[in-house]
């Protein structure tokens, strides 16, 4: 959905993308494909590269488990990776076998080296990529964007379309309930963040309820939370939604709120787009949550569970509020972190032109961050991070028509893999 959505709003800029393979890398070390699949793919990416003679190439959050096994290579005049900085290291190596591990070790270490840019969504994969040794001024801070809905039901309709009560409380979380690989697995699913939820949401009035969509492995612990809570009914399990509808849920809620327990089980997307349908969101005070809130404008962060629920409590008692709120929010995201801005911060990388530094999305006017604020969340004055106007002087694809951009992406199953 987020390449879809990237490919669909550079296209609308003037840009020609096409992509050149769908091949997942991983079925090579995983049995699925012969090796000589690979010289074969290697082959047909050449030739389509000499017949649309691209000027650049771009490549879709490349690990070792899966790097970029051609483009590197290839001598485009702009190499860009997108979603870089997600190897985590030894860990991720180790479950390739070898041979296969030095050969995609050695493709993903060149795809480093060859990168003009290489756009960061979040600070950890910032401080990843300072370790694999990237230049500075190669790393661009770029946190992730959605498409905006062109239309928002209101919250009348969409609760008489749900079949939900008109003047009650309605706080919602759309997540996947995910839950912990192994009982040794330090990454925490998102299952136990709505746990806290639930937890939290058993303070609120009487007549509140609390929304879930989404589904997975941790369902049974939420209903059996919510049981042992005596809040069975007031807890709706909406099951899983498919996107575009879930629209509805957003403009039928007061507030979204998930409090996270960390970076990987925080509910990114759903965060940016309950802001950008006009809903303020109650979540943890984190790095990213400080990037992209604005505390006290948008939404609410808590240092800890107890504050938590004082913030839920606090707007499932003032609709108001939640409204006011929700209109900043929508401000926000459209300057921001919608996906048409983000586009034109990509085109940036794809360009060259000086880009825009010192600013961060998330900031509330159009100036820049001071450095002192961008330290704060990645400690280096040489980081690139692009603001809601991240754009320089250079033409564009849209203006002069001139610009082509060869896109890659990394899996392929059922559309876009994100």
């Amino acid at each position: 959905m987020i390449i879809a959505n990237l490919v669909e709003a550079l296209r609308k800029r003037g840009h020609k993308v096409r992509i050149v393979s769908l091949l997942d890398a991983r079925d090579f070390w995983l049995g699925r494909l012969p090796a000589r699949r690979l010289f074969a793919e290697a082959a047909l990416v050449r030739g389509e590269m000499k017949r649309f003679s691209p000027d650049a190439w771009l490549v879709y959050c490349p690990r070792i488990q899966f790097p970029d096994l051609f483009g590197w290579w290839q001598r485009s005049k702009r190499y860009v990776l997108l979603k870089g900085g997600e190897e985590t290291g030894r860990r991720s190596a180790e479950t390739v076998p070898r041979p296969w591990r030095e050969l995609y070790t050695f493709a993903y270490r060149k795809s480093l080296q060859r990168a003009d840019r290489i756009e960061a969504i979040r600070p950890r994969t910032v401080r990843n990529l300072r370790a694999w040794g990237v230049a500075e001024e190669r790393i661009c801070f770029l946190p992730r964007a959605i498409k905006m809905w062109t239309r928002m039901p209101g919250r009348e309709e969409a609760r008489h379309v749900l079949g939900l009560p008109q003047e009650v409380p309605i706080v919602l979380c759309v997540c996947r309930f995910t839950v912990r690989r192994t009982e040794v697995d330090p990454r925490p699913g998102k299952t136990e963040s709505v746990l806290d939820l639930i937890r939290a949401f058993a303070a609120l009035p009487p007549n509140a309820l609390l929304l879930l969509v989404g589904d997975g492995p941790g369902r049974g612990q939420l209903e059996e939370e919510a049981a042992r809570l005596k809040v069975t009914g007031r807890v709706h399990f909406a099951g899983m939604v498919e996107h575009g509808d879930v629209s509805w849920y957003y403009a039928a809620c007061d507030c979204f709120a998930c409090p996270e327990k960390g970076e990987t089980n925080r509910p990114y997307q759903a965060l940016l787009e309950a802001q950008a349908c006009g809903r303020p969101v109650v979540t943890m005070e984190t790095e990213m949550a400080r990037l992209t809130t604005e505390s006290g404008r948008t939404g609410l962060l808590a240092k800890d569970l107890d504050e938590f629920q004082a913030h839920l409590l606090a707007l499932a008692q003032d609709r108001i509020r939640c409204e006011e709120m929700g209109r900043a929010g929508t401000a926000f995201i459209a300057r921001s972190f919608s996906i048409n801005v983000r586009a034109r911060q990509i085109e940036e990388l794809i360009l060259g032109g000086p880009p825009a530094t010192g600013s961060i999305p998330g900031c509330r006017e159009q100036g820049a961050v001071p450095r002192s604020q961008l330290a704060g969340v990645v400690p280096d004055s040489g980081i690139q991070a692009f603001g809601q106007e991240g754009r320089s002087t250079s033409a564009s694809a849209g203006e002069s028509g001139a610009e082509s951009i060869f896109a890659q992406s990394r899996r392929w199953r059922n559309g876009w893999e994100v």
